[in-house]
């Protein structure tokens, strides 16, 4: 935690005024702020998702056919569901973004209320750096339609994740690297579309994926805790100030042989930020676009509202949540008020200061959530840091560093 830069305070004179905050000493909520240990593993454990340890879906959630929302108003649907009639405009309630066939393309068999086509899977790339054990930044590596058996691996850990120097190639790409002469280290990760083999052997054909790679803190996954509180009227402790760079990029193309599943209007990259707050029971998923190109910058628009399920328990993010979206730049200061500057193309590091209680306020205020966000303050249950890509060629890196959760703002940080 940075001291103040208007003035010194000694230590005595420090613990009186957090005691004076009603804000306790080890308020620092990320419990590996600046990645000073830099400790990683996957979301899923390791073994979960295969014959012998099949994934665990669940429903009984509010929605329809059992998953937080209903079906038809999720653009994912409500995946893996078997056993339910079609909505009335024929589709298959399980027919979504995470979902593009039957039993996810495998065995038919009935299990519960899915088929051991969507509950086992080749393997489970499992991840890890540095023994994390229970203190660790979570790891998602996720191919959508993630719930598809053209992905070695089960939701959210889709693909092999390895160091971008790692034989042989992957498209998921991380590394842990010094920031010297700064304290703590940097993560470095990518996706690499020219890494990855479009081809499914189990249909025969190019498949149109989009691959997402994401790495943050998680209460409940390596975080012990929240990493801060935000509340509509601004939230010292639900700010995150981090430094973030684009470290890495090749353009987003169409690869020879793969123009059965693309084409130039769904060439697109995007990354930025995503965190989690929950009220009325319900996770409330906010994601701010720092950056954007092609099909994916959605720079021009105002923010936005969807609805997603995913009923995999074994993972932080069961069941779901109500996505609200913000884009950097001059889409939330002209919509929101709030001035995030775009992350350019060239490598020019920012730094960052977010308030996301600031932002939730914004979603408020616009009516997107359906439930009123509340007054006082909110556990922030998680912050992550992603990249997702749409073409079969080109690449987008990003390095992240000194991040943590501010508790002095506005000249104290």
């Amino acid at each position: 935690m940075a001291m103040p830069s208007r003035a010194r305070v000694g230590a005595s004179a420090l613990a009186l005024l957090l005691a004076g905050l009603a804000i306790p000493a080890q308020a620092q909520s990320i419990r590996d702020a600046n990645i000073a240990a830099g400790r990683i593993r996957s979301d899923l454990p390791a073994g979960v998702g295969v014959t012998g340890h099949w994934l665990e879906i669940a429903y009984g959630q509010p929605g329809a056919e059992g998953c937080l929302w209903d079906s038809a108003a999720s653009f994912s649907a409500c995946p893996a569901r078997a056993g339910w009639p079609d909505r009335p405009d024929g589709t298959p309630v399980w027919a979504g973004g995470q979902q593009r066939s039957e039993a996810c393309g495998g065995s038919t068999t009935r299990v519960g209320d899915s088929w051991v086509g969507c509950l086992a899977y080749d393997q489970n790339p499992y991840f890890a750096l540095g023994n994390p054990a229970s203190a660790y930044w979570v790891l998602v590596a996720n191919d959508e339609p993630s719930f598809d058996q053209c992905n070695e691996g089960p939701p959210g850990s889709s693909h092999r994740v390895a160091s971008a120097s790692a034989q042989p190639r992957t498209m998921f790409k991380l590394d842990v690297l010094s920031n010297a002469p700064a304290p703590g280290k940097r993560l470095r990760f990518a996706v690499d579309l020219g890494d990855k083999d479009f081809f499914c052997a189990r249909t025969g054909r190019y498949e149109y994926s989009i691959p997402f790679l994401s790495v943050g803190a998680q209460d409940g996954r390596g975080n012990s805790g929240p990493v801060g509180y935000v509340n509509r009227r601004g939230s010292p402790r639900g700010t995150i100030v981090f430094d973030a760079a684009i470290s890495s990029h090749a353009a987003i193309a169409c690869r020879s042989g793969t123009q059965s599943i693309c084409s130039p209007s769904s060439l697109g990259v995007h990354a930025g930020l995503y965190a989690y707050a929950t009220w009325g029971g319900v996770p409330r998923l906010v994601f701010i676009d720092l950056y954007g190109s092609g099909a994916l910058d959605y720079s021009g628009g105002p923010p936005g509202e969807s609805k997603w399920n995913w009923p995999v328990r074994d993972s932080f993010q069961y069941p779901g949540a109500e996505v609200l979206f913000f884009v950097a730049g001059e889409s939330m200061l002209t919509y929101c008020g709030i001035d995030v500057a775009r992350l350019p193309l060239q490598g020019t590091r920012v730094r960052y200061s977010i308030d996301l209680g600031k932002v939730l306020a914004c979603a408020d205020a616009r009516g997107l959530p359906t439930q009123p966000m509340p007054d006082g303050d909110i556990a922030l249950d998680g912050v992550h840091w992603y990249i997702e890509g749409s073409g079969t060629q080109g690449s987008l890196g990003l390095d992240v560093s000194a991040i943590e959760t501010a508790v002095f703002v506005d000249g104290f940080d």
